[in-house]
């Protein structure tokens, strides 16, 4: 067997009983291809798996979350610990991380927030992607300006009653609940008077329609709440709460908006859209003449992707010593839509004339086009970046904020 790659990770208590674990769950030969970095044969093994289930054994072993306690589906490590258990987990590319918005974003806000009860019923099955999440925050009315949104939860007994509209809803036919913000007290100001929840996606008055997107992906969705019940267990903020703990969901969005979330890029797969920047320069290379003007373009775009990526990497170091980085967040997302948006615009001017027409059975030709569209909605999805723009001003460079008028006053008496 070749050496395994697992120098970098060192020691962490349980270590000998995850490696059992992935020998009794990836395929023969698995270790060896991640050992010598053989991306094509880890591909065609990968083609063999399930790789839902293999994530599924893992959430259910502690070892998606380790830093958790063991009640709330993890192994209780130190988060040194716990780093270096998921570091074995990359080196060995092995799929570790549940589909949804769940792992990302839910799981910290529920960490944070949630009572041990709340935590010990809604974090396990999160982490072994039993459950997937996604995000009910936006209204047709309260998209820039969320605080102002309308859906209401109504107190009956141990549960709430919820009505209301969402949209903008990623991948809610496929999620089996959602992070859900609801207006629990009208007479409270906007930001006041919001509670979070944990929605049970597969409740009764739950209705999910499909929103295509420009691009003709089926990824968006309006969803439809009436008399919603929500049992109190799945409150995850303190009542009034919500938009505090909407905040660490959103801090999370931003940086996995950055597309820096993930360990590496191998086709224009990423949440964003877009095709990766080794590919373009590919394209260029391919073409008959690599101009002066091209260079050029590919070379900036080369430097924005490094400078955003060292970015992130500082905030990512910054987090693990205990530094809340919160609004810095919205630095790397600007950055990340302005420079995927003009890097799949060189990618149209390298096509040319293949971007404006093409065969009907030519399927690459499409899938630059598809990417293309996708990224233009990188500087509206999680959060302008007009809006991002103002966080960075008022919370960083502590510029004034912009005058509200309507500051202060009970949300009833607020017009819309």
């Amino acid at each position: 067997m070749a050496e395994r790659p697992t120098d970098q990770a060192g020691e962490f208590p349980g270590r000998d009983e995850l490696e059992s674990l992935l020998a009794s769950i990836l395929p023969a030969g698995w270790v060896d291809a991640a050992g010598r970095g053989d991306e094509e044969a880890l591909a065609g093994l990968g083609d063999t798996i399930d790789r839902r289930e293999i994530v599924r054994v893992l959430g259910r072993a502690g070892w998606v979350a380790p830093h958790y306690a063991v009640d709330h589906g993890g192994r209780g490590l130190s988060r040194s610990d716990a780093a270096r258990a998921l570091t074995l987990l990359n080196l060995w590319e092995v799929p570790h991380v549940p589909g949804g918005s769940g792992l990302p974003l839910a799981a910290p806000t529920i960490e944070q927030w949630a009572s041990d009860e709340t935590k010990g019923h809604l974090l396990p099955p999160l982490v072994s992607g039993e459950e997937r999440w996604c995000q009910l925050f936006s209204e047709p009315g309260a998209g820039s300006d969320m605080a102002t949104l309308a859906t209401t939860a109504v107190r009956d007994g141990d549960e709430w009653i919820i009505n209301g509209q969402k949209v903008w809803t990623t991948f809610g036919q496929s999620s089996e609940r959602a992070m859900l913000l609801a207006r629990t007290d009208p007479d409270q100001p906007k930001h006041k008077g919001i509670t979070y929840f944990g929605l049970d996606m597969r409740a009764t008055g739950v209705e999910v329609r499909p929103l295509v997107n420009m691009a003709g992906q089926h990824e968006f969705n309006e969803v439809f709440l009436t008399d919603v019940r929500v049992p109190d267990i799945d409150r995850i903020s303190p009542l009034g709460e919500g938009w505090a703990a909407s905040l660490t969901t959103l801090g999370a969005e931003r940086f996995a908006l950055s597309g820096l979330a993930r360990k590496k890029r191998r086709a224009s797969d990423e949440i964003l859209g877009g095709k990766p920047y080794a590919e373009i320069e590919q394209l260029a290379r391919s073409g008959a003449r690599l101009g002066v003007v091209a260079r050029d373009a590919l070379m900036q775009a080369y430097i924005a992707e490094r400078v955003l990526a060292l970015s992130a990497r500082r905030f990512r170091d910054l987090a693990a010593i205990g530094r809340t980085t919160g609004a810095e967040g919205s630095i790397t997302k600007i950055a990340k839509a302005r420079s995927n948006q003009r890097l799949q615009e060189l990618a149209l001017a390298l096509l040319g004339a293949d971007a404006i027409a093409w065969d009907a059975d030519d399927d690459e030709a499409k899938e630059w086009i598809t990417q293309f569209l996708r990224t233009r909605a990188n500087s509206i999805e999680g959060g302008t970046s007009e809006i991002q723009r103002n966080i960075v001003g008022e919370r960083i460079l502590g510029l004034p904020r912009e005058p509200d008028a309507f500051k202060g006053v009970p949300w009833r008496e607020v017009p819309r």
